[in-house]
């Protein structure tokens, strides 16, 4: 498939505490794009392009769900309260490919 400068495709970022889905999941075109960098948007915040919106929508709300999960373990580790062994967060697509990973130390 051929992109130019104004067509349109999904982007998907990582999400923060105070992420909405609009914030994390947006259609955008390489000017677009481009814009978003210029902006602020780093490759820390692993943006990834997908062609289908329903693609780019499970990926969004994974990651959502990954960042809230993982806040949510890191609150209980600094209350003091056991993981039963458990450091690591991940959340996978129907293919074992991580989509999103968090440290909960």
């Amino acid at each position: 498939m051929r992109y130019g400068p104004d067509d349109k495709f999904w982007v998907v970022t990582d999400p923060t505490p105070e992420s909405e889905a609009a914030d994390i999941l947006f259609q955008a075109s390489l000017k677009d794009l481009e814009l978003q960098f210029k902006g602020g948007l780093t490759m820390d915040q692993h943006p990834t392009l997908f062609t289908e919106k329903a693609e780019a929508e499970v990926e969004a709300y994974g990651r959502m769900v990954a960042m809230r999960a993982s806040r949510a373990i890191a609150r209980r580790v600094a209350e003091g309260k056991p993981l039963n062994g458990a450091n690591r967060i991940e959340v996978l697509d129907g293919n074992g490919k991580v989509l999103f990973e968090a440290e909960l130390t």
